[in-house]
């Protein structure tokens, strides 16, 4: 399976949303396996805190806790559905490969560029 990034985009924002002491254990719509393999790839890269159990024949449970530093900043980078769609067209290509981490520094470079600047904000 690959990864499905308007899914892990999705898995984001609603764990962003989660009171406090409520867990994040699927999306209506998602097979709860495919949801339980974003949360461990979303786990391994350091975005959420979740509790993963993996099983040889029956796949996997995943319940998201919080997000991590990392993720509330992609959370932030993310939320914006302009400069998520504009990510899609320049850098999720379909059949293009690119890291994780390519993704992150194009929308931190976007929001930077998107930033006034101090001189403009004193004026």
């Amino acid at each position: 399976m690959k990864r499905d990034m308007d899914l892990i985009r999705r898995i984001a924002l609603a764990a962003e949303d989660l009171p406090i002491g409520e867990t994040l254990d699927g999306l209506d719509d998602v097979e709860q396996d495919v949801f339980s393999l974003h949360v461990i790839w979303m786990k391994e890269a350091g975005l959420v805190h979740a509790a993963v159990s993996e099983y040889m024949d029956e796949g996997a449970a995943a319940f998201v806790f919080r997000l991590t530093w990392s993720g509330c900043e992609f959370a932030d980078a993310i939320r914006d559905e302009t400069l998520w769609k504009k990510a899609k067209a320049n850098v999720l290509k379909p059949g293009m490969s690119f890291t994780f981490d390519v993704l992150k520094d194009w929308l931190k470079t976007e929001i930077t560029q998107g930033l006034p600047t101090i001189r403009a904000l004193g004026q």
